[in-house]
C-alpha cells in the first residue's frame, strides 16, 4: 500500500493513548484517509478547534471554505481549493455550507478535483445540517459524491 502521508508529516501513533484525539488525526494521516462527513450538532466549535489544534501540531494549516461562496465565483479556474490542491501544503480543510452541493455542477468539479489530482496533502471534512443532507448528497446513488466520505470519528477524550 502506498504511504499518502505528506513527508513533512510525521504521525507517530505510539506516542499516543488509543482513544485519544491525537492518535485519530494523526492516524487518518498516517492511512491516508482523506474525505469525511460530519454534522453541525455533532461537532461544534471545541471539538473543531480541538482537531484544528492537533492538525497544526504536525505542520497542517486548517482553514474553512463556505462553498455557497464558490457560486457566484469562477470556482473551476480560479478558487481557494485550487491554490490549496497546487501549494502541496498539507491542509485540513472543513467545507461548511454544503447545501450548496445539492444543485449545479459544484459537486461534480469538487469530487473531480478531489479524487483525480495529487491531493495526498489534503483532508477535507463536509459539515453537514442533518440526516436528510447527508443523505441527498453522499448516499444517493446518482449524486456526484455518493459514498465518497467515511465518517469523522467524535469520540470523546
Amino acid at each position: 500500500m502506498k504511504n499518502t502521508t505528506p513527508q513533512s508529516i510525521v504521525p507517530n501513533l505510539d506516542k499516543w493513548p488509543v482513544g485519544s484525539h491525537e492518535r485519530l488525526i494523526n492516524g487518518y494521516w498516517e492511512l491516508g484517509m482523506m474525505r469525511f462527513h460530519t454534522f453541525t450538532n455533532d461537532c461544534g466549535e471545541d471539538l473543531q478547534n480541538t482537531y484544528n489544534c492537533i492538525n497544526n501540531g504536525l505542520g497542517v494549516q486548517t482553514i474553512y471554505i463556505d462553498l455557497l461562496s464558490l457560486a457566484g465565483e469562477d470556482y473551476r479556474n480560479k478558487s481557494q481549493i485550487m491554490d490549496i490542491i497546487r501549494s502541496d501544503k498539507p491542509t485540513w480543510i472543513w467545507f461548511i455550507n454544503c447545501e450548496a452541493l445539492l444543485n449545479g455542477s459544484l459537486p461534480s468539479w469538487l469530487r473531480s478535483i478531489l479524487t483525480t489530482y495529487n491531493a495526498d496533502h489534503i483532508r477535507v471534512t463536509f459539515v453537514l445540517d442533518n440526516q436528510e443532507q447527508f443523505s441527498s448528497i453522499f448516499q444517493r446513488y446518482s449524486a456526484p459524491l455518493y459514498q465518497s466520505t467515511i465518517a469523522l470519528d467524535l469520540q470523546k477524550s
